[in-house]
């Protein structure tokens, strides 16, 4: 086709027994809980009011968990230092 023909069959009146498209209503600019899927504002929150004991504990386990990678990572430095300490100290 070309583009003067899709531009007539696009705006071509519809036949009058052919359904006219719905109008959608207007939806608000929201987001949704990460917990509940309920609709929440967009005011820097990613959970609704009854989500937040559940929030709070997750974010309990996300701190703990990069304790425990940072301390684990020196743990592993440290042995890293001895054993290359005790290769040099076994040539001597």
């Amino acid at each position: 086709m070309s583009n003067t023909n899709q531009k007539a069959v696009s705006n071509a009146v519809p036949p009058e027994g052919a359904a006219q498209a719905k109008k959608r209503p207007y939806v608000y600019p929201h987001k949704h809980c990460n917990y509940c899927g309920k609709m929440i504002e967009l005011k820097g929150r990613d959970y609704c009011f009854k989500c937040r004991t559940e929030h709070g504990k997750e974010q309990s386990k996300i701190s703990r968990n990069k304790k425990f990678r940072k301390y684990f990572m020196y743990y592993i430095a440290f042995v890293a230092v001895l054993f290359v300490v005790a290769i040099i100290y076994s040539y001597l």
